[in-house]
């Protein structure tokens, strides 16, 4: 009797082992089903000729593309969109920036380099493809162009969406070439799947100014690197606090060992910010002790949307006794400051280059000139220190097209203002803490 209970049961462990399996393999089978349904039907809409892209990058949360279109009539154009779809039904168009030149359309994104193809917000476990959407007048409707790599990255980018309630994707941006019907077609897509950050990788990057023998700015014993340290521990409290991934750029064990020159290094400032692949980072800083000069700054990468420094700025004006700064130099908005290179400056830069005796860098009015904005933001932000000048090492990333958006936060001028900046740390915070909640 045992031995037919036994043996009923193995056999029913057994049935319900094949239906298992069977459930199992039919739920993967219908994924890729449909993924080989979406590719068709891109496929099938979608014009031999492609167009080239020039360039790939993302920029904080953004993914954006410019490249160029061979032999088009300007008389005959009407319109060029960014056009972005799974292949079954999602599909959203962006706005294009271009021009003619030499018979070829040149296009690139309309919105600030910030804004784009928000990749956190596609849905996880899905392929996106990135077309050319192409609308001529003696057409009835538009036209849908692939594109293929032109570019000077053949790499194709990793990119980690920002932690939210403990989860990630991972997106694999790059460009595949397909046999279709007896034709070969490029395409450029968009893979995500369900991932936690690998230990390398953080959400956010909060860099303390200065250090080491590097102190900035001081008021009798308080330097600058202490005030900056302060505010970047505890912006990093907050926000791990908010289930976000923080990684700082200095700390209490490795600000000894800082220059005033090797922020390039594997182990500099900006070294550890970019190797973080993080999507924002805050630079804390503190202003030199000018007589008539008080208040705040927030310096923002040139060609971006300034909204979120809008908020940051009025945020701190809210919470804090701290008022907008009363510098008008490079002002953009109250609290809100774009500082890029001037023609004075790009000439100064020119003549030190050919005095010692190395090819000048490729600088124009829309390079930021804060370091901390412009060699974390890659070829977004025009990024330049290759190590031609021998004073500071390369920064390895500077032609990365993972870029980390970020701003420059003066707390405030340490003459004037020193006492607002110790006793009112926790306001400045939860302003920043806030602003960013909101917006990553």
């Amino acid at each position: 009797m045992l031995k037919k209970v036994f043996k009923s049961a193995v056999l029913l462990l057994m049935i319900v082992g094949i239906i298992l399996g069977i459930s199992i393999t039919f739920k993967k089978a219908i994924p890729e089903k449909k993924q080989k349904e979406a590719e068709s039907n891109v496929l099938n809409m979608i014009q031999t000729k492609t167009a080239e892209a020039t360039s790939f990058y993302t920029y904080g949360r953004a993914f954006n593309i410019s490249g160029k279109f061979s032999n088009v009539s300007k008389d005959n154009f009407e319109s060029a969109k960014l056009f972005i779809t799974d292949g079954i039904d999602y599909e959203e168009t962006y706005a294009l920036n271009y021009k003619f030149e030499e018979g070829n359309l040149v296009f690139f994104a309309e919105e600030a380099m910030n804004i784009g193809i928000t990749i956190d917000k596609l849905k996880s476990n899905s392929e996106y493809y990135v077309l050319l959407r192409l609308k001529l007048n003696n057409s009835v409707n538009p036209k849908y162009y692939s594109f293929s790599n032109a570019s000077d990255n053949t790499e194709s980018i990793d990119y980690y969406t920002v932690t939210s309630d403990g989860t990630n994707k991972k997106v694999n941006i790059g460009f595949n070439k397909i046999d279709y019907n007896n034709k070969q077609y490029n395409l450029l897509t968009l893979k995500l799947e369900d991932t936690s950050l690998p230990e390398d990788v953080y959400d956010i990057v909060i860099d303390a100014g200065h250090g080491g023998k590097d102190v900035g700015e001081k008021q009798g014993a308080v330097t600058e690197a202490d005030i900056t340290l302060e505010y970047a521990k505890l912006l990093k409290q907050r926000l791990e606090e908010d289930g976000y991934k923080v990684k700082l750029t200095r700390d209490d064990d490795n600000t000894k060992s800082y220059t005033y020159t090797n922020m390039y290094d594997e182990d500099g400032r900006i070294g550890i910010a970019c190797s973080s692949k993080a999507k924002l980072m805050i630079s804390f800083h503190v202003n030199n002790g000018v007589k008539n000069l008080n208040g705040f700054e927030i310096y923002a990468p040139s060609k971006s949307d300034l909204k979120f420094a809008e908020e940051m700025a009025n945020k701190i004006n809210e919470y804090s006794s701290i008022s907008f700064s009363n510098n008008t130099s490079f002002k953009k908005l109250e609290g809100v400051y774009v500082k890029n290179f001037t023609p004075n400056v790009i000439k100064e830069y020119t003549a030190t280059a050919n005095k010692k005796g190395y090819e000048p860098y490729n600088i124009t009015t829309n390079t930021p000139y804060l370091y901390t904005i412009r060699e974390v933001g890659g070829i977004a932000t025009e990024a330049y220190v290759d190590g031609r000048n021998t004073a500071y090492s390369a920064n390895k990333y500077y032609n990365s097209n993972q870029g980390i958006e970020c701003y420059q936060i003066e707390l405030g001028y340490i003459k004037n203002d020193l006492e607002i900046m110790q006793n009112e740390k926790e306001n400045y915070i939860r302003a920043i803490e806030e602003a960013i909640k909101n917006n990553f």
